[in-house]
């Protein structure tokens, strides 16, 4: 039985697959061409496309996510088609649709497009799909539609009503929600079938105990949203590629537990599971390795070095200016408890590293480090300028010549600082560095609000910048003198 839900709203809908038969297709993904692009977008109302390079790690992870999402969706009533189009090939189509990182996902709807903002995995694909598509939940006329709406998706949450009942701020919770799928029913025999009295609302997911039921207001939205989120991980989450996204774009501090998989590493883990069970849902716990890559990666993230494990790290605001708290001391249900009720207390101090500070000179570009950069960059007599970098960036490397470069030529300004930082090996708090390099500028009049360079990476443009940006006077430079 295919999907149920929103088919009277869109019954008119005429999706002429025919007109686009000759479409070839992978693993039941359209593959788009400059040829059959517009086609497709004409005699499909809602399509949705993903631009992709073969090459792209990103893209290959998602291919199969994306793939079961379109076998699902063309289950839908009607049918939804999804399609790809390669990036690298089709440049024109590329450069219209502003691609500028892989994958871009647009959706379009009777031939305008949106950015697709729902997750990477097959659920919420259809999820967000389904919500662009019909109504934020799902009307259920019988048993037989709930049993088929259950079976449809992964997470979903039922809404029983009466008459009496108003259902407004339960479809604002859905619209909210764009990964999980919402339907309501006002009949009994609906009811009965999930053993509940209307009103009610229940959700279901693959999890811990499967089943979850709502014991908030019925009619606040807020309180319905914060309950099909704290739902929507299990109790403790294991961090892979799959797993990060959701975690990351959660919203609430996360508890990690860094282990590998040895006696110390397993009674670790043991140990946050109990744990876990006592928080409430309240934060997200999570437990990462050290040999995959994307568990180096989110040590490198975190500040934690292999020799250190088992250790426990709580992030807030995983995904923008992070902040880290370290549980010192053994691991146990309790330590890790207490470690959470103190950091909702407000009594931890974030968690910092640095390399040792320099002890021989650096030349024309100073060298920071977690320790000396608030002291340096916050000097009110001085304009600084920090490029944020890491070893390995060969973006980094090519712009380490023209940095000192520009450092050589402004060298006799004594109000002006050129500086660099390992933002790999060091962590400096209130600063987001997103990608590499990133390059600030304090200016001596305004040490609260940095102004990120974002102009072409050369001398002259970079020296130009400065001259412009600075608190102090940046003539007389050697090329000028």
């Amino acid at each position: 039985m295919g999907l149920p839900g929103f088919v009277v709203l869109i019954a008119g809908w005429s999706l002429l697959l025919s007109a686009g038969a000759d479409i070839p297709e992978e693993d039941g993904v359209l593959v788009l061409t400059e040829k059959t692009f517009d086609g497709a977008i004409k005699n499909n109302p809602f399509i949705l496309v993903e631009f992709y390079a073969p090459w792209c790690g990103h893209c290959k992870q998602f291919a199969p996510e994306y793939a079961a999402a379109a076998g699902k969706l063309k289950q839908a009533q009607p049918p939804i088609p999804l399609a790809k189009v390669d990036a690298t090939v089709e440049g024109k189509l590329s450069e219209d649709y502003g691609v500028r990182g892989y994958p871009t996902i647009r959706l379009f709807v009777d031939g305008k497009d949106q950015e697709y903002t729902g997750g990477r995995t097959e659920q919420s694909i259809v999820a967000w799909v389904l919500k662009k598509a019909g109504p934020p939940a799902v009307q259920l006329t019988d048993v037989a539609a709930a049993s088929a709406f259950e079976a449809s998706s992964t997470f979903v949450v039922l809404g029983l009503f009466d008459e009496a009942t108003p259902r407004a701020p339960f479809e604002d919770a859905a619209r909210r929600s764009e990964d999980v799928m919402f339907a309501y029913s006002t009949e009994s025999a609906v009811a009965a079938k999930y053993g509940l009295k209307p009103p009610a609302v229940r959700m279901l997911f693959p999890h811990d105990g499967k089943e979850a039921d709502f014991a908030g207001d019925l009619q606040s939205a807020d309180e319905i949203a914060a309950f099909v989120k704290s739902y929507r991980h299990p109790l403790v989450t294991v961090f892979n590629g799959e797993t990060a996204p959701d975690l990351f774009e959660d919203g609430r501090p996360i508890l990690f537990l860094f282990r590998d998989d040895d006696e110390k590493g397993r009674a670790a883990e043991a140990e946050l599971r109990k744990a876990a069970a006592s928080l409430g849902r309240r934060m997200l716990v999570s437990v990462a390795g050290s040999s995959e890559p994307m568990d180096q990666r989110l040590m490198d993230y975190v500040s934690v070095e292999p020799e250190e494990l088992p250790t426990a790290r709580l992030v807030v605001n995983a995904a923008a200016a992070m902040t880290k708290y370290r549980l010192e001391g053994a691991l146990s249900e309790a330590s890790m408890a207490a470690f959470v009720k103190d950091y909702e207390a407000g009594k931890l101090r974030p968690h910092f590293k640095s390399e040792p500070v320099p002890t021989s000179p650096s030349g024309p570009v100073r060298v920071l480090v977690g320790s000396t950069f608030e002291s340096v960059v916050k000097d009110p007599s001085k304009d600084v300028l920090v490029e944020f970098y890491a070893p390995w960036c060969g973006h980094c490397k090519k712009l380490e010549p023209i940095y000192k470069a520009v450092a050589n030529r402004l060298d006799a300004l004594d109000t002006l600082v050129i500086a660099k930082i390992d933002a790999t090996a060091n962590d400096v708090e209130g600063v987001d560095v997103e990608g590499f390099p990133t390059i600030k500028f304090w200016p001596a009049d305004q040490k609260d609000e940095p102004l990120d360079y974002d102009g072409d990476r050369d001398e002259e443009s970079i020296v130009a910048w400065l001259t412009e940006k600075a608190t102090h006077s940046v003539g007389g430079t050697r090329t000028e003198l």
